[in-house]
C-alpha cells in the first residue's frame, strides 16, 4: 500500500531524498508561518539524598544537552555542589548560575531549597551533597537540547561593552579600601561639632626646693601650652618634663622635653602653635645635670621657678 503525501493545498507531493532516504518538514503554525521546532526538555532522573557523598543528580551523560535545570527543594541542612567530568572518573567543581540573582549571580554550590541553571561545557554531570546534617534533599532536573534563548546567560565568560545596572541599592557594601583623589581641601559642615576633650586652661606655678624636685602637674592627658623656667641658681639648672600620669623619679625613663637654663636666667621654651601633648600626663624633675639618667640635686633654695599654663 502506497500514501501519498501532498504540500498544503497544491498538487506537489512529498519526496524522500534518493541518497539519505531523509524527507524534509517545514513546520507552520496554524497562521501558515513558519516556525521553528523546539524539543521538549527531557527529565532527569534525581534522587532523594540523607547523607553525605551521595547524589541529587547522579554521574550521568549530559553531551545531548546545552543546558540543565534543577530545582532543590525539601528541609534540610546539606550543600550541594555541582560537579563536571570528561571522563566519568575524575570530577571537577563546576560553576552554575541562580537565575533569582542579578549581581552575583554565579556560584559552586547550594545550602538550600532554590533553582540554579547549569552550563553544559562538558561530557558528565553530577549534584552531590558534599556536606551534610539534616534533612532530606530532593530535586527536579530537566535537560535541554537547545541553546538558551530565554536572555540569561548559558555559559560564563568574560563581557565586554557596557553594562547598565539600574536597580542597585542606595547603600552600598564596601569590602576593602577605597581611595577618594578629589575632596577639596576645605570642607562644609552641617550641623553641629564637637571638640573632644576640656579646652579649659590651668595655670601651674612651682618654685624649686633642694633635692630633685619630683612633680605631677596633671596626672590625665593634657596638652601643654606654654612653660617659662627662670634658674635662680648661680650654675646650670635642667628641667625635664615627662609624659607619664603617675609623679616621675629623677633618672628612671625618657624626658619629652629638657629645659637647660645658664646661671641667673629665663628661658620661655617654645611650643607648637596647637601645644605640645602629653598622651598620659605632666610631670617634671630639676637636676643639676643634662644626661636623661641625672639623679643630681639642687642644693640651694629657691632654685628655681617654673610657670605653666596647660589643658586636659
Amino acid at each position: 500500500m502506497a500514501v501519498e503525501i501532498k504540500s498544503g493545498t497544491s498538487s506537489d507531493l512529498l519526496t524522500i531524498d534518493a541518497v539519505s532516504k531523509a524527507l524534509r518538514v517545514t513546520n507552520y503554525d496554524s497562521n501558515g508561518q513558519e516556525r521553528l521546532f523546539h524539543p521538549l526538555p527531557v527529565t532527569i532522573a534525581t534522587s532523594a539524598v540523607t547523607q553525605v557523598d551521595n547524589d541529587v543528580i547522579d554521574a550521568i551523560d549530559v553531551g545531548e544537552y546545552k543546558w540543565v535545570s534543577l530545582q532543590l527543594s525539601g528541609t534540610f541542612v546539606a550543600d550541594v555542589q555541582f560537579q563536571g567530568s570528561n571522563d566519568n572518573g575524575t570530577f571537577y567543581n563546576v560553576i552554575v548560575q541562580d537565575p533569582g540573582l542579578l549581581l552575583e549571580p554565579y556560584r559552586t554550590l547550594i545550602t538550600g531549597p532554590g533553582l540554579v541553571k547549569i552550563p553544559v561545557l562538558y561530557k558528565y554531570l553530577r549534584a552531590r551533597v558534599t556536606s551534610y546534617t539534616s534533612g532530606t534533599v530532593e530535586g527536579i532536573a530537566f535537560g535541554y537540547k537547545e541553546s538558551n534563548d530565554t536572555g540569561q546567560i548559558s555559559s560564563t565568560g568574560a563581557i565586554t561593552g557596557s553594562v547598565s545596572v539600574t536597580n542597585l541599592p542606595a547603600v552600598q557594601t564596601v569590602d576593602g579600601t577605597i581611595t577618594v583623589s578629589n575632596i577639596p581641601a576645605t570642607q562644609a559642615v552641617s550641623g553641629s561639632v564637637t571638640i573632644v576633650g576640656n579646652t579649659s586652661l590651668s595655670p601651674f606655678y612651682a618654685i624649686g626646693t633642694t633635692g630633685t624636685n619630683e612633680t605631677g602637674v596633671s596626672s590625665v592627658p593634657s596638652v601643654l601650652r606654654s612653660i617659662v623656667f627662670t634658674n635662680l641658681a648661680a650654675t646650670p639648672r635642667h628641667l625635664k618634663l615627662y609624659d607619664d600620669s603617675a609623679i616621675p623619679v629623677a633618672g628612671v625613663g625618657f624626658p619629652v622635653i629638657v629645659c637647660s637654663m645658664a646661671a641667673a636666667g629665663t628661658l620661655a621654651f617654645p611650643l607648637p602653635v596647637e601645644g605640645f601633648p602629653f598622651a598620659n600626663g605632666i610631670g617634671f624633675t630639676m637636676v643639676l645635670g643634662a644626661a636623661n639618667n641625672s639623679t643630681s640635686p639642687a642644693t640651694t633654695q629657691p632654685d628655681f621657678t617654673v610657670s605653666m599654663i596647660y589643658s586636659s
